[in-house]
């Protein structure tokens, strides 16, 4: 027995059902009903009043199930193509540089990008809802701020995804679960609205010319494009056939439901009798209700244009009408008109154009067009799953494909995906001698997935009824350090400056107060310390000037001159002299004398001379010119100096 498929077309002002099974020679629809809401249950597409809608669909259902003697469980159901929200966004995540990019790693990535796709979303709301991912591309990754095309195995500080996702609003889905469930039923396939009216209103052999497919309903006109081959966009305009009725009920001081009976006379009755609201009974001519009409429908038309030109970039080459609302006595021209194109390129479809359906005459007109596109849609694989998963002990519904994965369940739930992998902690930057240095906080832990008590990862495929849980991981922890991590190990040194014996105290800085090798580092300080390791960093401590000579232990030295423990430092008038020529052991040399007369002991301050005799030697030879010498003897300028170790 061919399989056969329970498909509901829920509209603002009735419900339709068929069951359709594949046949022969195309499509057989078994069965159809048409009951329309008992009171105004849904507004511009969207249920409003579940209760009512839940009856409407029960009744239909019921209607079919004694028509064909079967007990309907699931149907196939359409969601308005306004409805639909496409969103392009990222998501950055740290890294610790030791480990590999894993490929968990980019999934979760992934899902923070989805999940910021539809938080931007719903920023840009005007109302708060809540949103199903029906799907996301990646448009592509950066790795340290650099693109990349695979981001496994890699090793950085930071990845980045970008996405563009899909998006259904919740309340748009659940509604119709809900209102489904009240009648006994479950959801077989969600799918849109045009694209459903697309599949048989325009065929493939069709979609290389550039139409415009208008489904007129009673709240809104939903607006599909084709071309080169493919559906190229969707488009709402919020005004359909409802706004012709109120028209008239303004108009004639009607009740809705009254005028609503009108407008569907308008074409088929020369003249039409009704009551107003104040009880007076009024015979009328149907064009003269067409002309009270006309401002309402030359507005709607101009609506449906509008959003044609701003989608399509241009007017169509032909509008096809689908929906009940496309009856609309001068619709079609009006909209020809607004685009200016041939009226005859205008045309309201309907069942009678559709090749390879059969069965349920009931079923006609252009308002059949739907319905039947939900149907083959359904039975064709093409619309989205629904299933029902349990995650951390909660029910979630949520749209798939034929693979349904842990990502999925999570996106759905709304847990963020990159809770599952602890951020590594933040680090330190500190600024220390004008340099900047990190230190980095710790690696996170990964958290784990169970489906069904067995371990998962996020591309695990999950079934409808799985229970899912999910233990978030662990942040690492925030970097931390003292002053001592940063700063090398500074002793305090004794000199003797200027006659005077000092003990000089390396001290550190941190935002201007003065710390020890303990205090913890904040972020961002600016630490500062002198190492008293130079002439000149020795006399900034001291708050010496640098404009005048320095002796360091007699001798005259440059201010990046070493200083050590123990040396002697003079500055200033102290470091007054003047240079004696001499030779010593035949080599020029010039000695710096200070205040008196210099002597022989001042050589051994030019020289790296030997305290000590080497091996073989062990007389110290100290001559002036040819003549023994003392280490008071005194030197004058040409003096000739001898000084060595014999044996």
């Amino acid at each position: 027995m061919a399989e056969a498929i329970f498909a509901l077309d829920v509209g603002t002002r009735k419900v339709a059902g068929l069951v359709l099974a594949q046949g022969k020679k195309g499509y057989h629809i078994q069965a159809a009903a048409v009951v329309e809401h008992q009171q105004r249950a849904m507004l511009d597409g969207q249920i409003h009043d579940i209760p009512q809608v839940a009856l409407a669909i029960q009744d239909v259902k019921g209607q079919l199930e004694k028509k064909l003697h079967i007990s309907l469980k699931e149907a196939a159901v359409a969601a308005a193509g306004r409805a639909l929200k496409t969103w392009r966004a990222s998501a950055t995540s740290q890294l610790s540089p030791a480990q590999e990019i894993a490929p968990q790693a980019v999934l979760a990535l992934e899902a923070a990008a989805v999940q910021e796709a539809e938080k931007l979303l719903l920023e840009a709301s005007e109302q708060p809802l809540a949103y199903h991912c029906v799907g996301y591309s990646v448009v592509g990754y950066n790795l340290d701020g650099h693109p990349i095309g695979n981001l496994v195995g890699q090793r950085g500080q930071s990845m980045t995804a970008e996405v563009i996702a899909t998006f259904l609003p919740r309340v748009v889905v659940d509604s119709l679960v809900t209102a489904l469930e009240r009648a006994g039923l479950a959801m077989h396939s969600l799918t849109l609205e045009p694209i459903a009216a697309s599949a048989v209103a325009v065929p493939a052999a069709m979609r290389g010319l550039n139409l415009a497919l208008v489904d007129i309903g009673a709240g809104t006109s939903d607006i599909a494009i084709t071309g080169q081959g493919t559906i190229s966009g969707y488009a709402m305009v919020p005004s359909a056939g409802d706004e012709i009725t109120e028209a008239l009920a303004s108009a004639l001081i009607l009740d809705f439901n009254t005028a609503e009976r009108v407008k569907r006379q308008l074409s088929t009755r020369e003249n039409l009798t009704f009551t107003d609201v104040v009880g007076q009974r009024h015979t009328l001519a149907a064009a003269e209700l067409m002309e009270i009409i006309k401002p309402a429908v030359t507005e709607l038309a101009r609506q449906v244009a509008t959003q044609i030109i701003l989608l399509n970039g241009k007017p169509p080459q032909a509008v096809l009408l689908i929906g009940g609302g496309s009856l609309t006595p001068g619709l079609a021209a009006a909209l020809a008109g607004q685009l200016e194109i041939s009226p005859e390129r205008v045309a309201v479809r309907g069942r009678e154009v559709l090749n390879g359906i059969s069965g349920a005459k009931n079923l006609q007109g252009p308002q059949a067009i739907t319905p039947i596109g939900i149907a083959i849609t359904a039975l064709k694989r093409e619309g989205l799953g629904l299933a029902r998963v349990i995650v951390n002990g909660r029910p979630v519904h949520f749209l798939a494909g034929q693979q349904m994965t842990v990502t999925q369940a999570l996106l759905a739930a709304g847990i963020p995906a990159r809770h599952l992998y602890g951020r590594p902690g933040r680090g330190l930057g500190v600024e220390v001698n004008g340099r900047l240095t990190f230190l980095r906080g710790q690696p996170g832990e990964p958290g784990k997935i169970l489906v069904n008590e067995a371990p998962a990862t996020l591309e695990t495929v999950v079934k409808a009824g799985d229970h899912i849980i999910v233990t978030p991981g662990r942040d690492g922890a925030d970097a931390w350090g003292t002053v001592g991590d940063l700063v090398p190990e500074l002793a305090p040194k004794t000199i003797t400056f200027n006659g005077r014996r000092i003990t000089l105290e390396p001290e550190i800085i941190m935002n201007g107060n003065r710390v020890d090798y303990r205090t913890p580092v904040q972020d961002q300080a600016r630490i500062t310390y002198n190492p008293l390791d130079t002439v000149a960093r020795v006399l900034e401590y001291l708050g010496e000037p640098l404009d005048g000579p320095v002796l360091l232990n007699g001798q005259q030295v440059r201010p990046e001159a070493p200083i050590k423990d123990g040396d002697n430092l003079i500055t200033g008038a102290g470091a007054a002299g003047r240079n004696i020529n001499i030779t010593i052991n035949g080599r020029p040399a010039t000695l710096r004398v200070q205040a008196g007369e210099a002597l022989f002991t001042d050589v051994f301050n030019y020289l790296d001379f030997p305290s000590s005799p080497p091996p073989g030697r062990k007389t110290l030879v100290m001559e002036v010119n040819g003549r023994p010498a003392e280490f008071t003897t005194p030197l004058a300028e040409g003096d000739a100096v001898t000084l060595r170790w014999d044996p």
